[in-house]
C-alpha cells in the first residue's frame, strides 16, 4: 500500500492532467500540503507549465498569483500528509471494531450464562 501510494501520488502530480486537476487541488487545499514529496514536484511537472511557480491550491493564504512566491507555499509534500491522516483514522476504526467485538462477546457469555442459570432450575411444565 505504501509503495502504491507514493508511485500514484508522483505520477498524478508530474502528469497534472486536466481530469486530475480539481482532485489535486482539493487534497492540497484539504490537507495544507504541495506536490507529493514537496513544493518543489511542480518543477518538474510535465502538466505544469510555470516551472517557477505552483498552483494556487499550495499557498498558505489564498490570494491573485499567490503561488508564484514559492516561500508563501507549503512545504510538506501531500503523501507524508495522505498517510498521517490514513494512519489516524485507522487507529480509530480499529479501536471502534475491537470495542464491538468486546461488547459482542459480553453479550455472548451473559446468553449463555442464563440459559445455563435457566436450566439449573427445574420448572413445572402446566398442562
Amino acid at each position: 500500500m505504501n509503495s502504491g501510494i507514493n508511485t500514484q501520488a508522483r505520477r498524478v502530480v508530474h502528469q497534472y492532467s486536466p481530469k486530475d486537476r480539481h482532485a489535486i487541488n482539493r487534497i492540497q487545499e484539504k490537507f495544507s500540503c504541495c506536490g507529493a514529496d514537496s513544493y518543489t514536484d511542480w518543477s518538474r511537472s510535465v502538466g505544469w507549465k510555470n516551472h517557477d511557480a505552483v498552483p494556487g491550491s499550495c499557498c498558505l493564504e489564498k490570494g491573485k498569483g499567490c503561488g508564484h512566491d514559492k516561500d508563501k507555499a507549503h512545504k510538506k509534500g501531500c503523501i507524508s500528509a495522505i498517510k498521517l491522516f490514513l494512519l489516524k483514522n485507522l487507529v480509530w476504526v480499529g479501536g471502534v471494531c475491537i470495542a464491538l467485538g468486546i461488547t459482542e462477546v459480553f453479550g455472548v457469555l451473559v446468553g449463555v450464562c442464563l440459559c445455563l442459570d435457566i436450566k439449573s432450575k427445574n420448572y413445572e411444565n402446566i398442562n
